[in-house]
């Protein structure tokens, strides 16, 4: 007998109704808070809504691929500013976070004592909130009074220009502020998977000789591997948007040096009023995601088991 999964969704349908009618109000508000703001979003970035002067186009008139067109001719370098510091800002982050939580991670599931002091110390960032820490790091990264040119200084080194200096200094206080705010989440969540590994494992290989180094890339990172890709993809996606560090701190600037895709339409959308050209923005950002994440799921084989 064939299993009920197998069956056809009508068939499935007449029988287990009610269970779809107990889904029905997740998928209204699935509907009314996800699929209805994507697909307006969509509209917008087909029509003309903005201050920019467009001779005989009144306000919500359906223009097509006109803003995508703009976007790809007259801003095309501004463009293509963004992609490369939206990827760079998610890349570089993201290497740094698993580095940093991976390492941690590893010092914390040795037999150390104090070990709870220790946790208890490195999820202090975690604890306080974003917004908070971020005018914090805003204020220690100043040219004229910041605590950090302050420690650079009793070494005798120039203080740095970390919000108006070059791509170097500006993205280096940028990533180190942001890997504060995010490494204990990494270092929790890696910690966790590493002490789900059996111990036999390791005191097999202790015994045989096996160094440390060799234990945690034979043993720890073979285990730990599909939650560490995963974590890491989940995490490249929410920075490639990760908007408040960067506005906060530097608004985008010097010049375009620091802006990404979603500083651009919030600036496109509440600073100019140019809704049509910030949803064509959200557009292209969420296509440049989807092109990232579908190849990423399929290759690393993290959607395995999702649709049994």
């Amino acid at each position: 007998m064939a299993h009920i999964e197998e069956k056809p969704f009508l068939f499935r349908l007449k029988r287990e109704w009610p269970a779809y009618l107990y889904l029905l109000p997740m998928l209204v508000v699935l509907l009314l808070l996800t699929i209805y703001p994507i697909s307006l979003t969509f509209y917008y970035s087909l029509t003309f809504n903005g201050p920019l002067p467009a001779p005989g186009i009144p306000p919500n008139t359906y223009v097509g691929l006109r803003n995508y067109n703009i976007i790809g001719t007259s801003d095309l370098p501004l463009t293509e500013t963004l992609i490369m510091n939206s990827f760079f800002w998610a890349t570089a982050s993201i290497v740094i976070f698993i580095a940093v939580g991976l390492g941690l991670a590893a010092i914390l599931n040795q037999p150390l004592r104090g070990k709870t002091v220790y946790r208890t110390l490195l999820l202090f960032p975690w604890a306080m909130p974003a917004f908070i820490t971020i005018l914090t790091w805003s204020n220690m990264l100043n040219f004229n009074f910041g605590i950090i040119n302050a420690i650079l200084g009793l070494f005798s080194i120039p203080p740095v220009q970390w919000t108006t200096g070059g791509f170097w200094a500006v993205w280096g206080g940028l990533l180190l502020m942001n890997t504060w705010l995010s490494f204990p989440y990494y270092m929790v969540v890696f910690l966790a998977a590493m002490q789900s590994i059996p111990k036999d494992l390791y005191e097999s290989a202790e015994i045989d000789g096996a160094s440390i180094l060799y234990r945690f890339t034979h043993i720890t990172v073979p285990y730990i591997g599909s939650t560490v890709g995963f974590v890491a993809l989940m995490g490249w996606l929410f920075t490639f948007n990760n908007f408040y560090p960067i506005y906060l701190v530097t608004a985008g600037g010097p010049g375009n040096l620091t802006s990404i895709f979603v500083v651009r339409v919030f600036q496109e959308a509440f600073e100019r009023s140019h809704y049509s050209l910030a949803a064509t923005y959200t557009v292209i950002d969420f296509i440049i995601m989807l092109f990232v994440a579908i190849p990423a799921i399929k290759y690393t084989r993290l959607s395995e088991g999702w649709f049994k």
